[in-house]
């Protein structure tokens, strides 16, 4: 194993760091740039979308841990259960509150979309009892890297997290780029009207884009859940905020 000085060790450790955090907030801004690609407009609830993710993570995990599973065993389960409970939720946003003013002129989207957060919020803090849920460690160790003053290593929660999130954003490219769902949903972005009126069913396009955006969501929720073992019910804010300038940039 090779030895490093203190200075180029701590610094190999913090460009990992920030890796796994651009792995997080990759998706997440992914999910808000497919509807705000397809809608052209604000859409603030992301963060919130991605805390039930998390929360759900956490009760999947809780289960696993209670089972006797580690590792892998109870991340896997966790982080399906983030992506399904957050598909539902945009699924259900989609069909119960952004349907209906998809074509509406101004900032009603944006307004529906905080409102919602602030449903979302409270679901959770009522769920938790405002409190932060905890978890405990999915591996034991960490995968050492370098030695030295300051020896470098990966977490095996935050590698397999970060490699889920990069096979998760090729997946869509690919999909973007090479099937017909992609092309439908470049279609529709591009211009909704002319795509409706080539006789492409875009309110399915619509629905199947919140739900893919939820998915998303919820792989960002459960990565936070399994690397920084908790959540809260008021983080989704800035998780949301943090989306929007990324996919901005």
């Amino acid at each position: 194993m090779d030895t490093l000085s203190g200075n180029t060790g701590y610094w190999l450790q913090q460009a990992a760091n920030a890796t796994f955090l651009a792995s997080i907030y990759a998706v997440l801004a992914t999910a808000y740039a497919l509807l705000q690609g397809i809608t052209n407009r604000i859409v603030l609830s992301f963060g919130d979308i991605a805390t039930i993710g998390a929360f759900a993570a956490v009760s999947v995990s809780v289960w696993g841990f209670l089972g006797g599973r580690e590792g892998l065993l109870a991340l896997l389960p966790a982080v399906i259960a983030a992506m399904v409970a957050s598909a539902v939720v945009g699924r259900l946003a989609h069909g119960l509150v952004f349907k209906p003013i998809l074509a509406a002129s101004g900032q009603a989207v944006m307004i529906a979309s905080i409102g919602l957060s602030i449903v979302l919020q409270e679901i959770m803090r009522l769920q938790s009892g405002g409190r932060d849920l905890w978890l405990p460690p999915f591996f034991g160790s960490s995968l050492p890297v370098l030695d030295g003053v300051f020896p470098v290593q990966l977490g095996y929660t935050a590698l397999a997290m970060a490699t889920l999130s990069v096979l998760a954003l090729g997946g869509l490219q690919l999909l973007i780029r090479l099937t017909r769902a992609g092309r439908l949903w470049r279609a529709v972005s591009e211009n909704p009207r002319l795509a409706a009126l080539s006789g492409v069913n875009t309110d399915t396009v619509f629905r199947w884009s919140f739900i893919g955006a939820g998915g998303f969501a919820g792989i960002a929720g459960a990565s936070i859940a399994a690397n920084y073992g908790g959540v809260s019910f008021v983080m989704g804010l800035v998780l949301g905020f943090k989306a929007m300038f990324a996919a901005i940039i």
